[in-house]
């Protein structure tokens, strides 16, 4: 009689993995919970062991694989005691040997054993998935059922919300008087404009809390829908007003009582909230003071030949704009080729084609997450320091609102390689000597990388010229690096 591997719920073929001698499905999740040992033993009796491939990289002791395929013949048997003595006997020989760490870890009843053996390996290759994604069962990240559905291709179907999405909020009151509060810059303290108090100073970050992006990725892929919001729906809790917001707004006041709120989460779990702020350091006036100074350098004297771009009128408001910023370990490959005839090389030149490699970083890597103002823009803010970087607290809005993101980690994680990728092109592709004979080629890997949200100050302003242009113009809260945008007609895109 055979065995009947299809799954109940979703019609799919279920897998059988020898180690856990549990049957389930990789496509919804469901796992076969009966009479396990009996299927387990008419598998076995159907023919030699399944092949096991490594997902080590780099040269493994022939001594260790032996003891490793060992093991596996031990697994098929469920000798289960004697499978974790030939893996532990194959890692005497290779510490390294990054396959026994993981069938330790998928043999061994011991959470703690698991959760050394998995460790090892995210230490020797942070990127390793099968690693990853155990670890996250283990620590209850994933339940086994959310890690099943990440072995399949598809991801998680996305879906837009019909109409607008309910939220929940954080008012920001006084909590002595319950008057309106504002954020101080110089004192870097919330404070009460009515009664005079005065709030604790911002911590400063003292831990990285930034995630994992193998981690990230693994956990979305997880989710059977991935939801997309339009819009979202404010309950005033002061004055009992519902008003529908756009889903780029993270804080805002409510146009009927005046109290000022900030988004926690919505029904949908679409978003997630920042981890740090770095808070304003240029204040209003002088933030004007930089754009007037950039409007009278040379340059605009010089366009001002042509048109009057002289400002009429301008506004000028502060806010908090989402940036991932991402650090990542990278391992670059650099090869040199000497494109000339043999019989002219030099005698120093040991071969015409030489291959190097170097692990290198980079860190705090920014992408600004909004689609306006324009990215031409954002992206010449200049960096940030993130020394300034501050715990994210609600009521640090308290006096300029921020955006939520609008480019998702993910998209971001794609750029934010690119950048690397120029980076390493640019660090180690310089010609050796002027010499146009010389080829370099560069080309990186991204062996790991972590990310993480946080809010950026910036000043924007619109100018509104004499000759009716409008221009956008920017202003780094932290530095004071002006940006301006191109003169426009109203209403062009």
């Amino acid at each position: 009689m055979g065995i009947n591997l299809t799954c109940p719920t979703c019609g799919q073929r279920m897998t059988f993995d020898f180690a856990r001698t549990t049957v389930s499905c990789p496509h919804c999740g469901y796992v076969r919970g009966t009479g396990l040992d009996d299927r387990a033993a008419e598998i076995r009796a159907k023919g030699r062991r399944p092949t096991i491939s490594l997902t080590h990289r780099g040269e493994v002791h022939p001594r260790a694989l032996a003891l490793f395929h060992t093991g596996h013949d031990h697994l098929f048997l469920d000798q289960k005691a004697a499978a974790l003595k030939a893996f532990l006997s194959a890692l005497e020989l290779q510490a390294d040997f990054l396959d026994a760490h993981l069938w330790i870890a998928k043999t061994s009843d011991d959470p703690q054993v698991q959760r050394d053996h998995l460790s090892s390996i995210l230490a020797h290759n942070p990127g390793h998935i099968e690693a990853m994604r155990l670890l996250m069962v283990l620590n209850g990240r994933l339940t086994p059922e959310q890690a099943a559905r990440t072995y399949h291709s598809s991801e998680p179907v996305v879906q837009r919300a019909d109409g607008p999405v309910a939220t929940t909020t954080q008012t920001l009151k006084c909590p002595v008087c319950q008057g309106d509060l504002t954020f101080h810059e110089e004192s870097g303290r919330v404070e009460c404009r009515f009664c005079g108090y005065t709030g604790q100073p911002p911590v400063y970050k003292q831990t990285d809390d930034s995630d994992s992006l193998v981690a990230a990725l693994l956990e979305r892929k997880a989710q059977p829908v991935r939801w997309i919001v339009g819009e979202r729906l404010l309950h005033c809790k002061e004055c009992g007003a519902e008003r529908t917001l756009l889903a780029d707004q993270l804080s805002l006041r409510c146009p009927f009582c005046g109290s000022n709120h900030v988004i926690e989460q919505d029904a949908l779990r679409s978003f997630e909230q920042p981890c740090g702020i770095i808070p304003f350091r240029i204040s209003r006036s002088q933030a004007g003071a930089a754009i007037k100074e950039r409007l009278q350098g040379l340059s605009e004297r010089l366009k001002g030949l042509f048109s009057n771009n002289k400002v009429a009128r301008a506004t000028l408001s502060g806010y908090y704009l989402p940036f991932w910023v991402f650090d990542a370990m990278v391992e670059v490959t650099r090869t040199r080729i000497d494109n000339k005839p043999s019989k002219d090389r030099a005698r120093f030149v040991a071969a015409p084609y030489a291959q190097t490699r170097f692990t290198d970083a980079q860190y705090d890597i920014e992408v600004c997450a909004v689609q306006s103002p324009p990215r031409a823009l954002t992206d010449q803010l200049g960096d940030y320091h993130l020394r300034d970087l501050v715990d994210y607290k609600p009521e640090l809005l308290a006096k300029h609102p921020a955006q939520l993101y609008q480019l998702d980690f993910d998209q971001a994680a794609l750029e934010a390689r690119g950048l690397v990728s120029t980076a390493m092109r640019i660090k180690y592709g310089q010609r050796e000597l002027s010499d146009d004979d010389v080829t370099i080629n560069v080309f990186s890997t991204i062996q790991q990388m972590s990310f993480r949200l946080v809010l950026m100050p910036v000043w924007i302003a619109t100018l509104l010229e004499e000759d009716r242009d409008v221009r956008t113009a920017l202003v780094n809260g932290q530095t004071g690096k002006v940006v301006l945008g191109k003169a426009q007609k109203p209403g062009k895109a």
